[in-house]
């Protein structure tokens, strides 16, 4: 089908959808864990993140082999590899490759999915990550951006980098400012999540938790700063499996879908092909 909509036009005003559990893709992904060697601790971990994130992971699936064509895709944050796994199983001609801060966690996990795992910090990435540059015709980046704690504008431009010319990003993140982070603010006076869970998460799981949520607008700022073009974007939301229970969350969020609890974008390289950041960095040298 090829990627929807110009390269230098403005993407269509969002709108919300919605996804729900999914029963069988999360009980098919349990039976693996026990195959993919990974640490006890982590075991708990991995399979509760199955129980709530198989669906949206399905839909990642669904709405990318649906809209894009695309025969090598580069994951960034495999771990618990929920997305690898429903991937391959639904395309198993997909070449997936997929970047981990500790993939030793899960020291079967190659073999198991039939997927090639690569250790990589985007955020202090080795000489050895220049050998990816501009390898991928997709690269998807779901639920990492809040976690970045380092350089923001250094990672993503790190990341527009692994593109080839034609190639694009997929990006999902918590809504900075949809219905679960107002609620959060108005009944708790908290702006996200519990800085202490989230930061201990370091020495309890091995990656970072959520430093900061963000809104479409900034979002969008950092990636056009970062040599990004916004081709489409859209927010999201997770249903539970009764419409009666979420007929108000239907309702609000189709008369205002921005405040859907989820972002979704697809971005591609910009015509200058290059970032502000590298450009500033290139003047400064």
């Amino acid at each position: 089908m090829g990627i929807p909509g110009k390269r230098s036009g403005s993407p269509k005003p969002a709108k919300c959808y919605g996804w729900g559990q999914a029963k069988d893709a999360t009980a098919d992904y349990l039976k693996l864990v026990p195959e993919l060697g990974l640490d006890r601790k982590l075991w708990l971990w991995a399979e509760n993140y199955a129980r709530y994130h198989a669906g949206r992971a399905l839909w990642d699936v669904d709405f990318l082999t649906r809209n894009y064509e695309f025969s090598r895709c580069l994951n960034i944050g495999g771990a618990p590899f929920v997305f690898e796994y429903l991937m391959k199983k639904a395309h198993p001609e997909m070449e997936v490759v997929s970047v981990d801060l500790h993939p030793n966690r899960f020291r079967h996990v190659e073999r198991v999915l039939g997927i090639k795992v690569a250790q990589l910090d985007v955020e202090r990435p080795c000489p050895a990550a220049a050998k990816m540059v501009g390898q991928f015709q997709c690269v998807v980046f779901c639920e990492i951006f809040e976690h970045l704690r380092i350089d923001l504008l250094k990672t993503m431009s790190f990341i527009r980098s692994l593109l080839d010319e034609d190639g694009f990003m997929y990006l999902t993140m918590p809504n900075g400012i949809g219905i679960d982070a107002l609620r959060r603010i108005i009944r708790h006076g908290r702006t996200g999540p519990d800085p202490i869970t989230e930061w201990s998460k370091l020495d309890n799981l091995g990656h970072m938790g959520h430093v900061r949520e963000y809104s479409y607008t900034e979002l969008r700022d950092v990636l056009e700063h970062c040599g990004f073009q916004v081709q489409r974007y859209l927010y999201r939301v997770r249903f539970s499996s009764s419409r009666r229970r979420d007929w108000p969350l239907r309702v609000l969020t189709r008369l205002r879908p921005k405040l859907g609890n989820e972002i979704v974008v697809v971005a591609r390289l910009a015509k200058t092909n290059q970032s502000r950041y590298m450009r500033n960095e290139e003047a400064q040298r």
